[in-house]
């Protein structure tokens, strides 16, 4: 039973890799398009956007199936749409093509990533965490990858090339996963139920808002990161780097994290390292090289690298059973949502008041966010104490 897990923990890290490279390509390319076709910065904030509106929609009305028998289902299909919407990237011509394609992309996360996560947790309910940190550094890695290779890829072969090899990516990966069976997750009568009904838990409440304070940003790094280095005078190998750097301690790391936390508070943990991770968010604010910004990059990747992997158990631990999918794919709501919001705001934040007051913004919103968990979280243990 053992070995035919460590079989089944490759094959789903491989699908959440495939789907997050499909989905990070794009930004690699927000520079390209802007100058190709003339879009206000707006319009990148609308494309970005609108894939994680729809990763929110399917997070939390799809994912809930996973618990019902099908989680291999919807790791195929999110790996469809990862596929199709890449491919629609590379035909399109327009700004309403390229949101209905990102749109398609960013559906793709709600199918395959709460399923993956709840299973791979499933695996081995005593490693959670550590199952679910090898999952995160291979959604990052998968995330880091798409903008890495497509930097590099863009310059000689094009934006439609580079969208047709990440799609083709998705398609190997449906591929070599299709023949295998994976565990199901355990059915319970709640197993029926959609994902708002676990927001009555309280330590499901507590882990959400964490959740919540460490991802949003991704949204303002997703829409501005290449137009941020673009303006510090970098280019899209510099923007590849970036994103190489940073998620390197997640591939390395994670999973070894994720084994420490197994044996503490993940809460804690993610409550601690919130602090230093609002500081390095000002900081970015403040430098004007690229290269200084590698080395403050490479910091935030290995404290990510803890934090995320702990708020991710901290989520399956409040999980109720019969309900670790639904408990990921809220989880992965909240996530997309506040990503959302940064993604549509923070472009003309940038525009009208520059860099430094973006990354403050977001900065404070980090520490306020993390702050309110902490209260939440004091307040359940004295709760629990009377």
């Amino acid at each position: 039973m053992k070995q035919k897990q460590r079989a089944d923990l490759p094959l789903l890290l491989f699908s959440v890799f495939s789907t997050a490279a499909a989905n990070s390509v794009v930004f690699a390319s927000m520079s390209e398009l802007q100058e190709q076709y003339e879009y206000a910065d707006s319009a990148l904030g609308l494309i970005a956007g609108t894939g994680f509106a729809m990763g929110l929609l399917v997070q939390l009305f799809i994912a809930p199936l996973a618990d019902r028998g099908h989680g291999k289902k919807l790791i195929q299909v999110g790996l469809g749409l990862a596929a199709l919407g890449s491919i629609i990237f590379a035909v399109g011509d327009s700004l309403a093509v390229f949101i209905v394609g990102r749109g398609i992309v960013g559906a793709s996360i709600g199918f395959t990533f709460p399923a993956v996560r709840a299973l791979a947790a499933h695996l081995d309910e005593s490693r959670s965490a550590e199952r679910l940190g090898a999952v995160s550094g291979m959604e990052i890695g998968g995330f880091v990858c798409g903008p890495l290779i497509g930097s590099l890829i863009i310059g000689p072969f094009g934006l439609d090339t580079t969208f047709l090899v990440f799609g083709a990516l998705a398609v190997f990966a449906l591929f070599i996963i299709s023949p295998r069976k994976f565990p199901e997750l355990t059915l319970t009568t709640e197993s029926q139920r959609l994902s708002f009904d676990l927001l009555r838990i309280r330590n499901v409440r507590v882990a959400l808002i964490l959740m919540l304070a460490i991802t949003f940003p991704t949204g303002m790094f997703d829409a501005l990161w290449d137009r941020f280095l673009d303006d510090l005078g970098g280019n899209n190998a510099m923007t590849g780097l970036t994103f190489a750097v940073y998620g390197l301690p997640f591939i390395l790391f994670s999973a070894r994290a994720g084994k420490l936390i197994d044996k503490r508070s993940p809460i804690a943990v993610v409550l601690w390292l919130a602090i230093p991770i609002s500081l390095l968010t000002i900081s970015y604010g403040l430098i004007k090289q690229p290269w200084v910004i590698l080395g403050i990059g490479l910091i935030e990747g290995i404290l990510q690298a803890t934090m995320i992997p702990a708020a991710l158990s901290a989520i399956a631990k409040a999980a109720p059973l019969g309900r670790a999918s639904a408990a990921q794919g809220l989880s992965g709501a909240v996530t997309v949502l506040g990503q959302m919001i940064a993604a549509f705001i923070a472009p003309t934040i940038y525009g009208a008041y520059g860099a430094f007051t973006t990354f403050f913004v977001v900065a404070v919103g980090i520490a306020a966010i993390a702050g309110i968990a902490g209260v939440m979280h004091a307040r359940n243990l004295n709760a629990v104490t009377r």
